[in-house]
């Protein structure tokens, strides 16, 4: 399920089924480095959009968390309040580890789509979709 309005509207019909939150991280930095955001931001959204229709009904994709460097993160905070809506499972899914050790975050590799010809790319996306769903899978299994 992704962020819309239909699938917020299922998942408070369904809340016992969708128990696992994904939340992607990105750390910006506006004055600089907007190739280096958009890259991860691109990669973020295309490995999670796969990873989502691979659950499609078991976990809610919400929107991407940009962390500005050097700024206190709120990962904690939305991590309660997730956790208070009865999600069990929340992963946090960003390109580098710079957040809360208190947190489930799960790296993935990042490389600039544009510059890969489409095999390479489905390929590179789909390594990185298989280590998320494996984590999702053990912390579902513990």
């Amino acid at each position: 399920m992704i962020f819309n309005h239909e699938d917020i509207k299922t998942l408070h019909l369904e809340k016992d089924y969708i128990d696992t939150a994904i939340v992607p991280v990105i750390e910006v930095d506006y004055t600089n480095n907007y190739l280096k955001i958009a890259d991860e931001l691109e990669m973020l959204q295309v490995v999670l959009m796969n990873l989502e229709a691979q659950f499609k009904g078991r976990l809610l994709l919400l929107p991407t968390i940009q962390q500005l460097k050097g700024q206190t993160p709120v990962h904690e905070v939305i991590e309660t309040q997730l956790r208070s809506f009865g999600f069990k499972t929340i992963l946090f899914v960003g390109p580098n580890h710079t957040i809360s050790e208190n947190i489930h975050f799960q790296k993935i590799n990042i490389m600039p789509l544009s510059s890969m010809d489409d095999s390479m790319k489905q390929e590179f996306v789909q390594e990185n979709v298989k280590l998320l769903m494996k984590s999702i899978i053990f912390e579902w299994n513990r």
